[in-house]
Parts: C-alpha cells; sequence; structure tokens
C-alpha cells in the first residue's frame, strides 16, 4: 500500500496585507475629509471678514510701534523735566545771587556817601580853622604878654567856677543841655564830665552839636544853657541865634566871669 504525499503548512500574509490596506484606506480618507473641511471652512469666509483680520494684524503692528515711540518719548520727557528742575534751581540761585550783589553794592555806596559828608564837614572845619589861627595865635601871644606882665606861671589853673541853679526857674523836670561859649567857640559840657569843643566858623555844620540839639528837641521840658565867657559873646550870639531858628529850642544864659573849670555839680543834685 503505497502512502499519500503530505502538502506544505507555511504562514499566510493575506490577513496582514489585508490590514494593513485598510488602514491605508482609513488613512487616505480621513486626509480626504480634513481637506474637504479646510477647503469649505476657506470658502466660507467672505472677503470683509478677511479684510478685518488683515485690519487688525496691521493694527496690532501700529500698536507695538507706537509703543515703542511712547517709551521713547518718555524718556525724552525725563529728561527734560530734570533738565527744568536744575534750570528752576540755577534760577533761583541767579535771583539771590542777584539781591546779595544789590545789597552788596547798596551798603558801600550808602556807606561812601556817609563818608563823602564826613570829609565834606571835615574839609569845612580845617578851612574855617584854618581862617581862625591867625587870630588865635594872636589871642595867645596876647595872653602870654598878660601872664608875663601878671607874672603868673602859664601851668597855673584858676580856680574852678560852680554855677549855682538858685533863681533860675528851671524845674526838676527839665532835660538841660550845658554849653559853654568862648573866644574859640562852644563846648559841648556833657553832665558825666566830658567835653566836646566846636569852632565858631563850624557851629552850624558840625554833626556833634546838631546831634546833641536834636536829642535835646524830643523833650518835651527842655533848655539849651549857654555858659558865656567874658570872652564868648560873639559865640553865643552864633550858637543861641542856630538853636532858636534852626531847631526851635528854648535857650537861657548864665555868666561865666573867670576862665576856671565849670562845676555843675549843683545842677546834678537838683
Amino acid at each position: 500500500m503505497s502512502r499519500r504525499p503530505s502538502s506544505s503548512t507555511g504562514v499566510s500574509l493575506f490577513p496582514f496585507l489585508s490590514i494593513l490596506a485598510c488602514l491605508i484606506g482609513i488613512l487616505t480618507m480621513m486626509i480626504k475629509i480634513i481637506s474637504d473641511i479646510k477647503a469649505q471652512e476657506n470658502n466660507g469666509r467672505d472677503e470683509q471678514e478677511l479684510a478685518r483680520a488683515k485690519q487688525n494684524q496691521q493694527l496690532q503692528a501700529d500698536i507695538k510701534k507706537q509703543d515703542k515711540e511712547l517709551e521713547k518719548i518718555k524718556a525724552v520727557l525725563k529728561e527734560r523735566n530734570a533738565a527744568l528742575v536744575e534750570l528752576s534751581e540755577l534760577e533761583n540761585k541767579r535771583i539771590v545771587l542777584k539781591k546779595k550783589l544789590a545789597d552788596s553794592k547798596a551798603a558801600p555806596t550808602q556807606s561812601d556817601e556817609a563818608l563823602q559828608k564826613m570829609l565834606e564837614q571835615l574839609i569845612d572845619q580845617i578851612a574855617a580853622l584854618k581862617k581862625e589861627r591867625p587870630t588865635l595865635e594872636k589871642q595867645l601871644a596876647e595872653l602870654k604878654a598878660e601872664l608875663e606882665r601878671r607874672k603868673i606861671k602859664p601851668d597855673g589853673k584858676p580856680l574852678p567856677v560852680r554855677v549855682n541853679p538858685a533863681g533860675s526857674g528851671i524845674s526838676a523836670n527839665t532835660e538841660l543841655l550845658f554849653i559853654e561859649c568862648n573866644s574859640n567857640g562852644v563846648v559841648i559840657l556833657d553832665q558825666n564830665g566830658s567835653k566836646t569843643p566846636v569852632s565858631a566858623a563850624t557851629v552850624e555844620t558840625d554833626s556833634k552839636l546838631a546831634g546833641a540839639l536834636n536829642r535835646l528837641k524830643s523833650h518835651r521840658e527842655h533848655l539849651v544853657l549857654f555858659l558865656i565867657r567874658a570872652d564868648g559873646h560873639g559865640s553865643f550870639r552864633t550858637a543861641g541865634a542856630y538853636a532858636e531858628t534852626k531847631y526851635n529850642l528854648r535857650i537861657g544864659k548864665l555868666p561865666v566871669p573867670t576862665q576856671g573849670e565849670i562845676d555843675l555839680t549843683l545842677f546834678l543834685k537838683r
């Protein structure tokens, strides 16, 4: 009995190929569907929508550009503001310095004017003293001759003259200014003992005499008491008229018979 030949049992690829073909078909169909959807979306948009989209993109670009320009402008403004603040501070400093300069210029001008006035007064006084010098030298020579005649030493001091206020009618509230009148001019006698001589030629221009008369004028009750030496009547006429007419002051006079020092202690005790 003969044996049948056995058939071959190899692996079949048909199922795999069929599955692969199905996948390829499905992917192809999906690609087609997506393409159709995209095409329908593009076809569905109208021209206005596309224009608005383009306009929106342009606007976004313009906004970014303007933002950059704005940042630049802000930086420039910041620099200018800083410059303006600095300029304002400099202007304030300039004003302060200008005022200080004006003050510094004003003070010397006023001082110069005062010094110039004092200089003019001194020049006038010097000129007046020069005019009086020959007369004074003559009087000095006469006094020396008189001393020689009387055998009196030049350093011998005469007795002081005590001025008595009794009977003068001066009240205790009266403010007094004592002025001695002699041949050379007048002497302002302060109650503390100081003396201020004024030449006869400068009675009406002397600032110290004017100051003393002005101070006395401020008192309601006042009196300029002229103490007249034997040779001082001419000085009294000048100084008395000056006090009355220029300052409207009340004046009085007392004679001093000798050349001794004037003692005002009795007036100080009233």
